[in-house]
């Protein structure tokens, strides 16, 4: 079983990690990005739909996490355009968009998880950090024997 990674060792992969803020609120969008990036994270931040579908859309990023409402292009759009582009980069709505109805849309659209305004920052770092944990390779084997059978790790999915 592997070891859980170190405070100092999870730090050094974050340093790496690029993530995306789409966010029209301005105090929440400042507040995100200066928390995930004194955690140790690149943050982009696109304050408004237009911006921050083309960026998800242009750049690579490890995770973005996306309010529903937003200006110009609203949040179901830049997800639905990112999975159309087959674009599996996991995404966070971040969104006062309560309703159960609202919930379900957002993750059947293909997104990875949905939290609610109001919020608490360590609760959003915990479910990023969580989301970016699923999204890691796990081995960077090139292969996996068992007995008389060989099979390349690229062939497993």
């Amino acid at each position: 079983m592997a070891a859980l990674a170190s405070p100092q060792q999870r730090l050094e992969t974050e340093r790496d990690m690029r993530l995306l803020v789409v966010e029209d609120e301005i105090k929440t969008a400042d507040y995100l990005r200066q928390g995930l990036t004194e955690a140790g994270f690149q943050v982009s931040l696109a304050r408004n739909g237009l911006d921050g579908h083309h960026l998800a859309m242009t750049e690579s990023f490890d995770l973005v996490i996306l309010d529903v409402m937003l200006p110009d292009v609203d949040g179901w759009r830049i997800l639905q355009s990112l999975r159309e582009a087959k674009n599996a980069t996991p995404v966070l709505f971040l969104t006062a968009r309560d309703s159960v109805d609202d919930r379900v849309k957002g993750l059947e659209l293909g997104a990875d998880d949905y939290l609610i305004k109001p919020f608490a920052f360590v609760e959003v770092l915990a479910r990023v950090r969580s989301l970016l944990r699923r999204t890691q390779a796990p081995s960077t084997q090139e292969a996996v024997s068992y007995t008389h059978l060989t099979l390349p790790t690229s062939d497993l999915v």
